[in-house]
């Protein structure tokens, strides 16, 4: 059911009580076509210097899918990316999804020979690149046999990729694409040889961002941080959260300190990040544990917790919720968490150290 009103003063407010009442997305791009709809001025994205609106956001992927299209690709294709984190990133996961194809989002820290290995193995045909990462491409450019067309991309803007979205023209969902199409390629860690892509489809991340929903019911004024790499499935996934429910989304490109802190005092004040981080922040002096009080979720995963450090966050935060993940790639992020309320829980400290209950619509088999 769309919201009734769209006009800046009652964006939100339509946003929040609609929630309950919108049907549950078949395609990946539903959620964000929903809002341009019926939200249009309303803030979506802020990523450094740069912001867009639900109609702006929107705008670009379709322009992104007319690119492509253009390029050739079509249902069952592939494209990638190659950058720290970008809302090009985003935008080519919507996109190529309206077409049926699959973005193969690559590990931008994987050195010369295993960029080679995965952008062939995946058989993407066009690839999204970050200028800081050109010149790793430029040597190994003869050998990646699938790739037609390599499109730049820099934090400013001012790039080929823009270039390609003015000039594209606005394509919609082309008809044969199904919900079972895999929109996502994620590249495993290869402990036992090469890294695997694990192929994820509209349905798997769409049912991951309704079932691992709880404990992220967004306030009106709410922002989301974007901070994990989008290349791991914690990115990618998480994002999604706030494109779900129309509430703005701040990215940031690197997940340090300053970056964090810069995003915090935009007003973004749920997110998720890794356990190392929440360490770094305790040991930064009072300022920064401060700043970082004001966060009403922090969701940590990807990595144990050690107990004596989420002890002393929560004593240094008390009035932030923690929500602990467990899950990986080929389940498109979480199968567990462990909520809020257990780890304030003094009758049973023992959950602590519990990587929480399974998420609604999945089942666990010992």
């Amino acid at each position: 059911m769309d919201c009734a009103k769209s006009d800046s003063s009652e964006h939100r407010r339509g946003t929040l009580l609609t929630m309950a009442d919108l049907p549950e997305p078949r395609f990946l791009d539903d959620r964000i076509a929903h809002w341009a709809r019926t939200t249009p001025d309303a803030e979506a994205l802020d990523y450094l210097d740069r912001s867009w609106n639900w109609a702006q956001w929107d705008d670009r992927v379709r322009r992104l899918a007319g690119g492509l299209k253009e390029r050739g690709v079509k249902r069952g294709d592939v494209v990638a990316f190659l950058d720290k984190n970008h809302p090009a990133c985003i935008e080519l996961t919507f996109a190529a999804a309206s077409l049926g194809a699959a973005n193969a989002i690559i590990n931008f820290r994987l050195a010369a020979d295993e960029l080679d290995y995965v952008l062939n193995d995946s058989g993407a045909t066009v690839l999204i690149v970050g200028t800081e990462f050109t010149p790793a491409i430029d040597k190994i450019r003869d050998d990646l046999v699938h790739v037609e067309h390599v499109i730049s991309v820099q934090p400013a803007g001012d790039d080929e990729y823009e270039a390609m979205l003015a000039a594209a023209t606005p394509t919609e969902r082309a008809d044969d694409v199904e919900p079972g199409d895999v929109a996502i390629i994620m590249y495993s860690s290869g402990t036992t040889g090469r890294p695997k892509g694990v192929e994820l489809t509209q349905s798997n991340i769409i049912a991951h961002t309704v079932n691992a929903h709880e404990g992220f019911e967004f306030d009106e004024g709410d922002k989301n941080m974007v901070s994990m790499p989008l290349f791991h499935v914690g990115g990618s996934s998480y994002v999604l959260f706030g494109i779900h429910d129309g509430v703005p989304s701040v990215m940031t490109r690197d997940p340090d300190g300053a970056s964090l802190a810069g995003a915090i005092l935009q007003g973004a004040n749920r997110t998720f990040l890794v356990p190392a981080v929440l360490a770094q922040v305790l040991q930064s002096g009072d300022d920064g544990v401060k700043l970082f009080g004001s966060l009403k979720t922090y969701c940590y995963g990807a990595a144990p917790m050690p107990l004596p450090l989420l002890r002393a966050a929560i004593k240094a935060w008390p009035e932030t919720d923690f929500i602990q993940v467990y899950g990986l790639t080929e389940l498109a992020g979480v199968i567990t968490h462990l909520m809020p309320e257990e780890h304030r829980d003094e009758a049973h400290p023992e959950r602590l150290v519990s990587a929480g209950r399974c998420i609604p619509g999945a089942e666990i088999h010992i």
